[in-house]
């Protein structure tokens, strides 16, 4: 077999590139391995959980379920699919605890977040929307109404705890950009 030396060189330039290519592959896989150990570390370095330092609003804070044993049988069936629709896009603990209790309320935020989920192919029918709602009022009277007193100490413990999570999360990423170069603006003149 005889070669001459142009594909002597094609041969070698292939090789070479795809050590090149395994060699940039490593160094990508390395240093995305350094950043989840990073914010690993930083998690660990917070008093409070991951989960905690994600939280948008003080009611995500708190708890995701509820007892549901001494509602009608019709709601626990809705508290069912509260669970497996609302928490397909945020903690169930975000409806639980926040302060609204009016129907009109509760219709309004669930069309607005299954508009969302339009438009991520899934569509509520009108039924389940109905029963969620249904699930919401009945609790929202059963502990946020009857229950006021209880309810509004657990929003002022989640609030004090939203504040100390927020501060700690700003901390966090203040360390986290210490070092970086800040971001140049680009000159847009004088008006």
């Amino acid at each position: 077999m005889n070669l001459n030396p142009f594909f002597k060189c094609a041969r070698i330039n292939k090789l070479f590139r795809l050590v090149y290519l395994i060699s940039g592959l490593f160094i990508l896989l390395s240093l995305t391995s350094c950043e989840k150990k990073e914010e690993e570390t930083a998690a660990l370095k917070s008093k409070f959980s991951s989960t905690q330092l994600t939280a948008h609003f003080s009611y995500d804070l708190g708890p995701a379920t509820v007892d549901v044993s001494s509602y009608p049988l019709n709601i626990q069936e809705s508290y069912k699919l509260f669970l497996a629709v609302c928490s397909s896009c945020h903690t169930s603990s975000r409806p639980l605890n926040s302060p609204y209790i009016k129907a009109y309320d509760w219709k309004r935020f669930i069309k607005r977040m299954h508009i969302k989920m339009g438009t991520r192919g899934y569509a509520l029918d009108p039924k389940e929307e109905k029963r969620i709602v249904e699930f919401l009022v009945y609790d929202s009277k059963i502990r946020k109404i009857d229950k006021k007193d209880e309810f509004d100490a657990k929003a002022q413990e989640l609030n004090k705890l939203f504040e100390e999570v927020s501060k700690e999360r700003d901390s966090l990423k203040e360390k986290e950009t210490l070092g970086l170069p800040k971001k140049e603006t680009p000159y847009v003149g004088v008006k």
